[in-house]
């Protein structure tokens, strides 16, 4: 019997988790603050990289792209793509077609 409690201690002890339980509530906000830094460095990374691939790009091809995520932007809020004082004034004309006889 001492035998098989001595052993249910022992397993007891192996199978616990391997970090502390007496961490202190501030080493964890320490520890938390720590991971919300690494994740905006990670954020201000991709921005950066973003940038560096637009000004490769050319003027032209780099209007479309703004334009483009004009739009998503415009399409995630609910509203079209478009402004109504561009979809009103800034049409092309449209060429009148002949009739033919």
């Amino acid at each position: 019997m001492k035998r098989f409690f001595m052993f249910f201690i022992l397993f007891t002890f192996l199978v616990l988790p391997k970090t502390s339980l007496c961490q202190d509530s501030k080493e964890r906000k320490a520890v938390s603050e720590i991971n919300k830094k690494k994740e905006k460095s990670q954020e201000e990374v991709e921005k950066e990289l973003i940038n560096r691939h637009l000004k490769l790009q050319q003027k032209k091809t780099r209007k479309t792209i703004k334009r483009s995520l004009r739009e998503a932007e415009r399409r995630k809020k609910g509203k079209p793509p478009k402004s109504w004082w561009s979809r009103r004034f800034n049409r092309k004309q449209q060429k009148k077609r002949r009739r033919r006889i």
